[in-house]
């Protein structure tokens, strides 16, 4: 039951994963001001993490090279 409910699991975030990417920069940022606005005690906390995983300086800065 474990390894169908981690297959589930999965599904879900590859499926979520292809409709992040598949949004154009104006959705997106619609998506974080809707995420802001909504959960306005607990989001910005998780996109300052977020953010900070994917930092350039975490890639030696080479990001948009």
């Amino acid at each position: 039951m474990a390894d169908s409910e981690t297959d589930t699991h999965e599904s879900a975030a590859k499926l979520r994963l292809a409709r992040v990417r598949a949004l154009t920069n104006e959705n997106i940022v619609a998506v974080i001001t809707y995420l802001l606005a909504s959960y306005p005690d607990t989001f910005p906390a998780m996109l300052d993490d977020a953010l900070s995983s994917v930092s350039p300086k975490q890639q030696g800065g080479n990001q948009g090279s």
